[in-house]
């Protein structure tokens, strides 16, 4: 039997045993327990309920606060950051749900990242930044392969890797071109650097960000000819977000 097929057989078995576990344990409590009980329940779960609802209403409040305010407020900005990746999963699901568009969920959850990030205001040794691209921004008919090494582009100018890889040249940037956000995930702890600018779409740019725990700065690239496919960037906004973080 394939090795992988008896893992997925032992964990569902695994997960049949605890839900076993979970309907023989609330069984004997509704046998044994009393009228008394049964309220206790009802009342933990009301308040459980309005707990809930008020942290969700406390993070909406100061999402709002500080995306439209502006505010620096430690605690806003503290209630915003854990109430926005609380809420994300669930207003996807929702959107899921009702067959939405997802993309302007994430563009917000990338806009309001960038906004906490430049407000923490702190500026990076150029060692200490990485600057993580998207191979679909090469051109696609290019015969130089930069995902192994970004310094293989010719700047031919049919793309905007060879403007990016030498803005950050210019500066003293590490920057690297991936396949997707495995490489990525594996590459950021081999480097240990201390922000990340990265470009990509806005469904791999939302994880990312949720991915890891130090600060990114993400930039949505444009797709004219549509997903992973000649995508391109702005090289006067990637600059100015380059600028924006490197200490001179």
């Amino acid at each position: 039997m394939d090795s992988n097929f008896k893992k997925f057989i032992f964990l569902s078995g695994a997960v049949i045993l605890i839900s076993l576990a979970f309907v023989a344990i609330f069984g004997a409590i509704y046998y044994f327990s009393t009228i008394n009980t049964y309220n206790m329940i009802l009342l933990f779960l009301i308040l459980m309920t309005i707990i809930i609802t008020l942290f969700f209403f406390l993070s909406a409040f100061s999402i709002y606060i500080v995306y439209k305010k502006k505010t620096k407020n430690k605690l806003y900005l503290t209630m915003a950051k854990a109430g926005l990746n609380t809420l994300l999963p669930l207003v996807m699901l929702i959107a899921s749900f009702f067959k939405t568009k997802k993309d302007p969920v994430r563009k917000f959850y990338i806009d309001f990242n960038n906004l906490m990030v430049n407000m923490l205001e702190k500026k990076y040794r150029k060692d200490d930044i990485m600057v993580l691209l998207p191979h679909c921004l090469q051109y696609s008919d290019c015969g130089y392969k930069v995902t192994n090494d970004i310094s293989n582009c010719k700047n031919c100018g049919k793309c905007t890797v060879g403007d990016i890889f030498k803005a950050c040249q210019e500066k003293g940037v590490k920057s690297f071109v991936l396949t997707g956000g495995t490489a990525a995930r594996n590459i950021v702890p081999k480097y240990k650097p201390k922000v990340i600018l990265a470009v990509a779409c806005e469904r791999d740019l939302t994880s990312g960000i949720i991915d890891v725990v130090i600060p990114v700065i993400g930039i949505i690239n444009d797709r004219p000819n549509g997903p992973c496919y000649n995508t391109r960037v702005d090289v006067n906004v990637f600059k100015e977000k380059l600028d924006s973080i490197i200490k001179e």
